[in-house]
């Protein structure tokens, strides 16, 4: 599922560039997991705050909803915003692994917050962002 995700970020970071995909549409990272448990896990290396600064550390959606920035402390990647569409299919076989645009660590400002659920339970959060093209690179993991 994540691949092809991936797959489509990387193929318009590297026919336009990370500056162009920077600017391009709705840009999104996502923050975690929530299954049955609570955060089932959540990214490491993403602080998610409030419009007063604050952490917001608890699973609840209401909570979440609430979430105004994201500090990172590492690159996160960028993705398309699924929302709460269901999240298509990926290869069945994962190909080679490319460069992919993701953000830079630092306080990004978060626009929107929603939940794309899972086929096999629970749901992602994702995070709808600004991201400087400044601050946009390219990596492969």
């Amino acid at each position: 599922m994540t691949f092809l995700r991936l797959s489509i970020a990387g193929a318009l970071a590297l026919a336009f560039g990370a500056s162009a995909f920077a600017q391009a549409g709705s840009q999104c990272i996502l923050a975690g997991r929530l299954g049955d448990s609570g955060w089932a896990p959540r990214m490491q290396g993403v602080e998610l705050m409030g419009a007063d600064g604050r952490a917001i550390a608890s699973a609840d959606k209401q909570a979440l909803a609430g979430v105004k920035q994201a500090r990172l402390s590492s690159p996160a990647l960028l993705s398309r915003c699924d929302g709460g569409a269901e999240l298509a299919l990926g290869p069945e076989t994962p190909g080679p692994k490319q460069a992919v645009p993701a953000v830079g660590p630092g306080v990004v400002t978060v626009e929107a917050v929603s939940f794309p659920r899972l086929r096999r339970g629970g749901e992602l959060v994702e995070l709808r962002i600004s991201a400087p093209a400044d601050r946009v690179t390219l990596v492969k993991r």
